[in-house]
């Protein structure tokens, strides 16, 4: 029972910074694919008094992806709802042309403001519209939310870590004398933590296995039933095969790291 309860000690706080790191990975890709929406959904309003091509705008700035002309005749019927059909001819002789403009990525607020600023020099465009104060409240929230997860997790991670170490002590406190016996015939300090590596590799494997299974049994069975609309729309996003790969090189990492800390400690505790 003291045994489990020792590995229990160690795995949880190591699971605890696995799945903080599983969310960094997730809160990622989410992001990258908020960013492809917003690129996506989003598009720069024209007013032009000539027709223009994407070969063109291109050639102002290369950010720009593809220009859509829009229907000037829907737009003169909504004008002119409820008037004469000649105020309509009249309308369509003085309307200008209406573009939309895809980029080809997320942009910055700075940069759409440098495009607008492009756009508006080139002769013949009256107006740019790039509804920059809402493309950007958006995304800024979007990145508060990440930075305030990222320092939580920075937290969660030291404090794991600490406990981590802690129960590390313990075993290299259980293992004292079979350690000091190997230093008396000479072994180096890697051989003579061989021991507490041995350990700590079975239960990182453990956790991380562990840790893959609580992310597969939420992706494909609690995601689809929870009320949680985020975790709905990014099903498909909540684990990757290549996870395991980096919850296991990072588990080994952390492993690395407790036992080099206890072992440099150790052996430089003068013995009484």
């Amino acid at each position: 029972m003291k045994s489990i309860k020792e590995h229990l000690m160690f795995m949880l706080p190591l699971m605890a910074m696995l799945i903080g790191i599983e969310f960094i990975l997730l809160f990622n890709r989410v992001t990258s694919s908020y960013e492809e929406k917003l690129k996506n959904d989003y598009s720069i309003l024209v007013v032009s008094k000539r027709q223009l091509d994407t070969p063109f705008l291109r050639s102002v700035n290369e950010k720009i992806d593809s220009v859509e002309p829009m229907d000037r005749e829907s737009i003169a019927k909504e004008v002119t709802s409820g008037m004469q059909d000649s105020a309509m001819v009249a309308i369509m002789k003085d309307l200008p042309y209406f573009f939309r403009i895809h980029l080809i990525s997320y942009l910055s607020l700075d940069e759409l403001k440098k495009i607008k600023s492009q756009l508006s020099a080139v002769d013949g465009i009256l107006n740019v519209e790039i509804f920059g104060e809402n493309y950007h409240s958006k995304h800024m929230m979007f990145k508060l939310v990440k930075m305030i997860l990222n320092v939580f997790i920075v937290m969660l991670f030291i404090v794991s870590l600490l406990l981590v170490i802690k129960q590390m002590e313990v075993w290299q406190l259980a293992h004292k004398e079979r350690m000091a016996i190997m230093e008396i015939f000479g072994a180096p300090m890697m051989l003579r933590s061989g021991i507490l590596f041995k350990i700590a590799f079975i239960d990182a494997f453990i956790a991380t296995v562990l840790n893959i299974v609580l992310f597969i049994y939420i992706k494909n069975r609690w995601a689809g039933t929870t009320d949680i609309s985020f975790i709905k729309e990014n099903q498909d996003l909540l684990l990757n095969i290549s996870d395991f790969l980096v919850l296991f090189i990072t588990a080994i990492i952390i492993v690395a790291v407790s036992v080099m800390s206890v072992a440099i400690k150790s052996s430089e505790v003068p013995e009484g």
